[in-house]
């Protein structure tokens, strides 16, 4: 007689818990599933994943939740994990989610890991490799030590593939899964220099999230809107990757057709923000309709319609609209009691509308021929740089209020004297105004302590700082004093914000400066700039400029596939019979 062996049916790990509880299949309705409603039960929701309430009650909010609310359970974690994720908790995840409030690194990432194995490895991968770059960065013979960190950090990274192949279901559920964790490996692959591998997972991850949305496209010529919802954890899924969208459509690495944005397309700009997090994600929005509108009219090459001009003109309005609650916002702070993370945040925001309304108001001109159209801007470019300054000013000044001087070495003797007898911020000024730079560039161990805006020495974090503007400075501006001061900001305080490589950027300017400018200053010894205000004076702006003909435009910057890899730019310039040709040039070391 043939024993029958009962058929044991797959465990379900998707339902709401008040299914789960009562061992009953559940539909997985949104907010509260049908089941419950249907028994008059208080569906308890989807834990990270949101919903729940009853068909009178709102779903249930998860954003009170914190790291310590949802630790990952005992007993899942080895010894090597768990140091790992303790530096996740005290080291990464701060760094990380930058100036911003940011759901997703503060906390959507651990309660994920509580429930989600493939979570919990790819976040043990991520912080195994920011702790190897942080304790063996530059260090020969610690060489051993690292290849180890890399085999560690390696063996996470597929652990949490292959549970992401176990998920074959294409739920709600199993889709948010992949998108936190394809967003882990994004960052992943930047911070170990595989900048092509990481825009790929961003790349596939953007598509997911839009088909998990289905957003809609206001025209074609404007991005893509993902509406938000009552569901924490598809609202910081969006913000994250909105955000390094927007980071990497800067760049350049991202097609216009997945550039996208998490704001309502009819939402309009409030007399004054709530918040620094909806003054950015504004910004951010504005942002993205111009690199769309500028890849729009890229693509079709030809002379600005009416609907393109349109579009430039309400841009531009919004950006002054924008301008407006920012200074009102501004006015309203007490700035006593606003947290240091806020006012830093502030004045990047002010860094980026100036580089956005200069990319609002040139981005219907014929680049190739019209490179000569950002003369009509160094005020703006001025006013970047201006506010470089004071996001450096205060930063400092809160370092050297909380950090003890006598742990300067010796080889900064003279640097000690510059800031002992600080008494004001007002005294810190006429120093930092004339010397800023080249404090940083004296002493290494400075670097330590005068650490670039949540970007730290040689470190490496995924949000975007200063780096973006200040390059557009350096690269659209020809004004020499401001061009210069621009590569010595991006070479002074070394560091990496996303795909954004500062030192490596100073070396594509520098290549690029070489193309057009030539010896066409040679000998002036007053570009040479020595000790100086790092502002350009009166007179650094009546020196001429490189003729319209001498200039490139639209530098591409290709990244290498490893670290180890070669960088290259592309770039368009006029030849010797007045047409224009694009090039190929290797970046030199």
């Amino acid at each position: 007689m043939v024993k029958l062996t009962p058929i044991r049916k797959r465990k379900v790990k998707s339902g709401c818990k008040t299914c789960k509880i009562r061992r009953v299949k559940c539909d997985e309705g949104r907010p509260a599933c049908r089941r419950c409603v249907s028994t008059s039960r208080i569906c308890d929701g989807y834990g990270i994943w949101g919903g729940g309430g009853t068909p009178y009650a709102p779903p249930q909010s998860n954003r009170a939740l914190s790291v310590y609310c949802t630790p990952v359970p005992s007993g899942c974690l080895n010894a090597e994990e768990q140091v790992c994720f303790d530096w996740l908790i005290k080291r990464t995840a701060k760094k990380f989610a930058g100036l911003f409030q940011s759901d997703f690194w503060e906390i959507l990432i651990f309660q994920a890991s509580a429930q989600e194995p493939a979570v919990r490895h790819a976040v043990i991968a991520l912080s195994s490799a920011h702790r190897s770059e942080q304790r063996y960065n530059s260090k020969a013979a610690a060489a051993l030590n690292k290849f180890d960190g890399e085999r560690f950090t390696l063996q996470q990274y597929n652990r949490a593939i292959q549970y992401l192949r176990t998920n074959t279901i294409q739920t709600s559920h199993s889709l948010r899964v992949a998108l936190i964790t394809c967003m882990l490996f994004v960052t992943l692959e930047y911070l170990r220099g595989q900048y092509h591998m990481g825009s790929a997972h961003l790349r596939f991850g953007m598509k997911l999230l839009a088909d998990l949305s289905h957003p809609a496209r206001r025209s074609p010529m404007t991005p893509k809107a993902l509406l938000p919802d009552e569901d924490f954890a598809y609202n910081a899924l969006v913000d994250a990757y909105a955000r390094l969208g927007t980071q990497s459509a800067m760049f350049g690495h991202i097609p216009s057709n997945i550039c996208f944005v998490a704001q309502h397309p009819r939402a309009t700009l409030p007399y004054i923000f709530a918040s620094l997090l909806e003054a950015r994600r504004s910004l951010d929005d504005h942002l993205n309709r111009i690199h769309c509108l500028e890849a729009f009219h890229h693509e079709h090459r030809s002379r600005s319609n009416e609907e393109m001009v349109n579009t430039q003109i309400r841009i531009l309005a919004d950006l002054a609209l924008w301008k407006k609650a920012y200074t009102a916002t501004l006015a309203r702070l007490e700035t006593d009691k606003t947290p240091g993370r806020d006012k830093f945040g502030y004045l990047l925001l002010r860094v980026y509308h100036e580089m956005g309304t200069i990319m609002a108001s040139v981005c219907l001109s014929e680049s190739s021929k019209e490179e000569i159209i950002f003369d009509s801007y160094t005020e703006n470019f001025i006013a970047i740089m201006s506010g470089f300054l004071d996001l450096w000013k205060s930063w400092t000044a809160t370092n050297f209020r909380e950090a003890d001087l006598s742990k300067i070495t010796t080889q900064s003797a003279d640097l000690q004297n510059i800031f002992k007898d600080f008494k004001s911020l007002s005294d810190m000024d006429c120093i930092l105004e004339s010397s800023l730079l080249e404090i940083l560039e004296k002493s290494a161990s400075m670097n330590d302590l005068l650490q670039a805006p949540d970007c730290g020495g040689d470190g490496f974090t995924v949000e975007t700082g200063y780096i973006p503007p200040v390059y557009y400075t350096a690269l659209k501006c020809r004004v020499p004093r401001i061009r210069r001061q621009a590569v010595r900001a991006l070479r002074a305080a070394p560091h990496r914000e996303g795909v954004w490589n500062g030192p490596l950027l100073a070396r594509v300017l520098e290549e690029v400066i070489g193309l057009e400018e030539g010896d066409f200053y040679a000998g002036d010894v007053g570009l040479n700039l020595p000790t100086g205000c790092l502002l350009p004076m009166p007179e650094d702006l009546l020196v001429p400029m490189v003729s319209a003909e001498a200039r490139v435009s639209d530098v591409r910057v290709i990244l290498p596939h490893d670290v180890a890899g070669d960088t290259y730019i592309t770039y368009r310039k006029m030849g010797l019979g007045g047409e224009w040709a694009t090039y190929k040039r290797k970046v030199g070391l």
